[in-house]
């Protein structure tokens, strides 16, 4: 019997890597990668639920919406993000997005195992 998925199957935000933040040029403006230290290795479906919201959450946030996020391993790196976009922010941002996708997993899970009974 499957039962849904609790807190401490979840992934959450380890920490900023902030010794193996990126600098790149991209004319005009100076752009970053920032990797991102995850509790655990998500797997694939915790993945693309991520990237969607990412996506969905930067669309219309000006020098967000440029941004790239990907997930590999237990590390989340987000690529051409702006100099002038603090880190704490970008964190948030980070943090707002895992929360949402282990909600909306964890609530789709809830659905499943209740369609099973």
């Amino acid at each position: 019997m499957n039962t849904p998925t609790t807190t401490s199957d979840q992934v959450y935000l380890e920490r900023m890597l902030v010794n193996e933040i990126t600098i790149t040029q991209d004319s005009p403006c100076i752009l970053y990668q920032i990797p991102f230290e995850l509790t655990k290795t998500p797997n694939r479906v915790w993945k693309q639920l991520l990237l969607d919201i990412w996506q969905s959450k930067t669309q219309h946030k000006g020098r967000l919406s440029k941004t790239v996020m990907w997930v590999f391993h237990n590390r989340i790196l987000i690529d051409k993000v702006p100099v002038d976009l603090v880190g704490d922010e970008l964190e948030t941002l980070v943090t707002s997005t895992i929360e949402i996708t282990n909600k909306q997993l964890s609530m789709r899970e809830q659905q499943a195992y209740l369609r099973i009974l």
